[in-house]
């Protein structure tokens, strides 16, 4: 695929043009999306329908033409696979009916089958099926420790307060629970490889919960496990591999290591001077603040502007946004942000 601007990137490669694509691009801010969406009353359920995973993805390739389409489902299908009883239902949000409560719970956890994900890898197939062959897709997984909060907390949370009581009452337990997941993660995302995917998202979503030495303890040691499995298998060594870390109490340039490609910037961090530090050494992905795209066209023009200016010369630069777009988006504004990038 050595006309893709998106690989290109990820090689290190200078483009005229930044290649585009923006987490959660598929989703809830799209009507096209909302007449499929209104056919299930449980978000899960859509996502095991490898056709409407494929046709949901395609929405925004079709829209705006953006350069990476990425795979339609959930963080959250590991701990499904793991009997947790995960459902998603309007307006609520994931929840697990069988949460990790007690050191006991992890004990008793039924092994990882990565069959039992089939149908995300059927969604692959069908997906590439019908993606331009000029488009590469971008497959993923939550991070170890993002999966770990979930789990324990029994779905989202402002404060996750369950996980950090966990954390610190059950640390062992908690370790031997991230290396799981770990396993999961590598053979779940191996599998996607297989299916055809062309590069890999881990999403660090819950990074900027872990102060001090816990996000190397609890995050990165785990992340890290899942790239050198990932990096030592002769399927995916030589996929590239993004790291989202969502607003970590750690400079990234001192979180990335050896096995990453890509850093993608949460809209916090300060893109220039990340520049300055990562040039030549990792391709980098962001960082607009989705906030901006409820704005004048004028300022998401401005905004826009300002990242690729400060990006121009930068080689492996891909435009995307600090964070997933939210519901409440325009998606006439979205169009204004791509138009800037690519005037």
């Amino acid at each position: 695929m050595k006309d893709s601007k998106f690989l290109r990137a990820l090689d290190l490669q200078k483009n005229s043009i930044p290649p585009v694509w923006f987490m959660r691009q598929a989703g809830r801010y799209l009507p096209e999306y909302q007449a499929i969406r209104k056919n299930y009353s449980n978000f899960l359920d859509m996502c095991k329908q490898p056709k409407i995973c494929a046709e949901l993805a395609l929405q925004p390739i079709d829209r705006y033409g953006l350069d990476a389409s990425i795979l339609f489902s959930d963080i959250l299908t590991i701990p499904d696979a793991l009997n947790l009883g995960l459902g998603f239902y309007e307006g609520e949000g994931p929840k697990f009916s069988n949460p990790i409560s007690s050191p006991q719970d992890i004990d008793k956890l039924m092994p990882f089958d990565v069959n039992n994900l089939d149908y995300v890898f059927k969604a692959v197939e069908e997906t590439k099926n019908l993606l331009p062959k000029n488009i590469p897709l971008i497959g993923f997984c939550g991070s170890p420790w993002t999966l770990a909060a979930y789990s324990i907390e029994g779905g989202g949370s402002k404060d996750f307060n369950k996980t950090k009581i966990f954390m610190k009452e059950n640390p062992d337990e908690l370790q031997k629970f991230l290396e799981i997941l770990s396993n999961a993660c590598y053979e779940y995302l191996r599998q996607q490889v297989l299916s055809g995917v062309n590069a890999l998202q881990i999403f660090d979503s819950w990074a900027d919960l872990l102060v001090n030495n816990e996000l190397n303890r609890f995050s990165l040691k785990y992340t890290q496990m899942l790239t050198h499995l990932l990096k030592a298998d002769p399927v995916t060594a030589n996929i590239p591999i993004i790291l989202f870390e969502k607003s970590p109490n750690k400079k990234i340039v001192d979180i990335l290591f050896e096995e990453i490609t890509c850093a993608s910037l949460h809209w916090k961090e300060d893109i220039k001077k990340v520049a300055k530090k990562l040039k030549n050494k990792y391709a980098i992905q962001g960082n607009l603040d989705p906030k901006i795209l409820l704005n004048s066209d004028e300022s998401i023009w401005d905004e826009t502007q300002k990242i690729c200016n400060v990006m121009k010369d930068y080689p492996g630069f891909i435009f995307n946004l600090g964070h997933g777009i939210t519901p409440d988006i325009d998606p006439c504004k979205v169009q204004v942000m791509i138009n800037a990038i690519r005037q």
